[in-house]
């Protein structure tokens, strides 16, 4: 039987077991695949987690100094590649990864990716609401970037028809899936860029998340941002999302959904033209309504009866008027004869015979000229004396001026 002093204390062996794991470089520096599971952040900066598979558990630790470097964005059930070192915790007896590097595995790490891309381009406004453009439902030509005889292209193609027999649909086959489909699908979108369109739209049919990783591409998502005219995504189902979806125009749950995004349906225009016809039609019939009942109520007017009501009562007004405007003239009329009259007796008394015939007499020389002072007369001169009624030749004998 083993004596007391030949046992280890727990203490001890914890020690030795932890000692043998240190020493153990194959469990230094390794790499642990797993799922996250209870992952706690403390206040002190420690996380402490576990990794998990199909049958085992083991626990892990990533202290301060190399959990500030951790991504912020790992969570449980994030697939993960651990790298740290097997060690033992003397205190409790277990043993765990002491990790000094994590990062997502996989298809989280491809999401992670995708979100931090994301992020970048809406911050520089790619997905604003307000560079989104309206789209000419009424286009003359669509371009159509898809898989070349896919269901999809037929979809799009057959209904934008369908609904528009107008438009000219113009395709542009390119990869969607794989690994040169962001190749091909650039440039599909440079052929169209250059193809005179008033609408492009870019889309495939469903499928996994990796098929629709094309979609994703930030150059192709960055070239779909600046294409000169609208643009519809029509990329995988409702519940799928991509990059070129956020920075479209539209967006297209369904290939016909982008069809019906692109154009207004003929059936929509003849139901229009329809409406618009019986409107017309009835705006018309009012109105010929309206101008009848006029019409007959302007007939039922006197003049319209009897014509001759209009002007028999303005030729009474008019022949009071003239009879008024007689008399105003008339009488006018005889005042300036009257003064004239008067003015003519007036200038009669004040004439020269006017004067004669009051006893006065004009003296003129042989000349004619009239003589109005004793200066003008020459003794032995001969003068003439006009009188009323006649004339007297007189030869001067003598002349007497006035002032002696």
């Amino acid at each position: 039987m083993m004596q007391n002093n030949e046992a280890f204390s727990v203490t001890a062996l914890n020690k030795y077991i932890k000692l043998m794991f240190d020493n153990n470089f194959s469990l230094r520096n390794l790499t642990v695949k797993g799922e996250i599971s209870n992952l706690k952040k403390y206040p002190s900066g420690h996380v402490y987690f576990s990794l998990k598979d199909e049958e085992s558990v083991i626990k892990a630790v990533m202290f301060y100094d190399y959990a500030k470097h951790l991504n912020q964005n790992i969570k449980d059930g994030d697939e993960v590649l651990v790298t740290g070192n097997v060690s033992v915790y003397p205190s409790r007896g277990e043993y765990q990864i002491y990790a000094v590097a994590m990062e997502l595995n996989g298809a989280g790490a491809q999401l992670l990716e995708l979100e931090l891309l994301k992020k970048k381009l809406a911050a520089e406004g790619l997905f604003d609401i307000s560079r989104k453009r309206k789209i000419n439902i009424f286009p003359k030509s669509v371009g159509v970037i898809c898989a070349p005889n896919s269901a999809a292209m037929a979809d799009i193609v057959t209904n934008l028809l369908r609904r528009f027999p107008l438009v000219e649909v113009k395709k542009f086959p390119s990869l969607v899936q794989g690994s040169e489909a962001v190749k091909s699908l650039l440039n599909a979108l440079n052929e169209a860029k250059n193809s005179n369109l008033d609408t492009l739209i870019i889309g495939r049919g469903g499928g996994a998340s990796e098929d629709l990783s094309a979609f994703n591409d930030e150059t192709l998502v960055r070239k779909l941002a600046n294409f000169p005219v609208p643009t519809i995504s029509a990329v995988g189902h409702e519940i799928d999302f991509t990059l070129i979806d956020y920075v479209a125009d539209a967006r297209a749950s369904t290939p016909t959904g982008a069809a019906e995004l692109a154009t207004v349906d003929k059936r929509e225009i003849f139901q229009k033209l329809d409406h618009a016809d019986s409107s017309l039609t009835k705006l018309i019939e009012d109105k010929n309504e309206r101008y009848r009942s006029k019409l007959e109520s302007i007939s039922k007017r006197p003049f319209f009866i009897n014509p001759k009501t209009m002007y028999i009562d303005k030729l009474k007004d008019l022949k009071i008027i003239s009879d008024k405007l007689n008399l105003v003239v008339k009488h006018l009329i005889d005042e300036k004869i009257n003064y004239i009259n008067s003015q003519s007796k007036h200038l009669h008394a004040l004439s020269p015979n006017g004067v004669l015939k009051r006893g006065y007499s004009i003296l003129q020389n042989e000349n004619g000229a009239v003589i109005n002072s004793t200066s003008m007369i020459k003794l032995d001169s001969t003068v003439k004396t006009v009188l009323a009624d006649g004339i007297i030749t007189s030869k001067v004998i003598k002349k007497e001026s006035k002032n002696g």
